[in-house]
């Protein structure tokens, strides 16, 4: 477990200005920063573990101005409130010869904006994540199959949102990755 403060004097952000697409550097003159973070394994049996983390967080602009928008009272950037994921490790079968096991795992991301002012249209809503992998693996190690896939539900989501509406007519996203599947092949020498 972890706790923090953290109490900002010019804390630099690249701004994108929406009318030209410029990048400039720009001091926020007094933010804070404040959360906690905690990571829990378990594992009653040799066939089974659990694994979870969580973290809380608080941001908050104290003072500040972003192309002539007073800020104050805003939250910082890309910071979620809460952050969450867990896994499970369980071994199916196990012989002399091989090993087969199932990795499910969740992460959860609460709502977050992308830029200080915190427009509403460029806030990322909270969304979870589904995956997993199944393995088979050598007794010895050598040889592994793990059968793998990601965001399963197909989760739409942002993972950058830049506003470009006054310049270009419209917002620069930048989309997360949909549902994805694969197959790896490992071999030690």
């Amino acid at each position: 477990m972890a706790a923090f403060y953290y109490d900002y004097r010019n804390q630099q952000f690249i701004n994108v200005d929406p009318t030209t697409a410029a990048q400039t550097l720009l001091n926020i003159p007094k933010s804070r920063i404040y959360g906690a973070e905690a990571e829990l394994t378990v594992r009653p049996t040799d066939t089974f573990t659990f694994h979870g983390g969580m973290g809380v967080l608080s941001t908050k602009i104290i003072r500040g101005d972003v192309s002539g928008t007073d800020v104050s009272g805003r939250r910082l950037s890309n910071a979620p409130s809460l952050t969450f994921n867990a896994g499970v490790d369980f071994t199916v079968f196990k012989n002399d010869a091989v090993t087969l096991s199932i990795h499910p795992d969740l992460s959860y991301q609460s709502s977050q904006f992308f830029e200080v002012i915190n427009v509403p249209r460029l806030r990322q809503s909270s969304y979870a994540l589904v995956g997993g992998h199944v393995d088979l693996e050598t007794a010895d190690g050598r040889y592994s199959l793990s059968v793998w896939a990601k965001n399963l539900g197909n989760k739409f989501y942002f993972t950058s949102r830049v506003d470009l509406l006054a310049g270009f007519g419209f917002d620069y996203n930048h989309i997360g990755n949909p549902r994805t599947f694969g197959v790896t092949l490992g071999a030690k020498f």
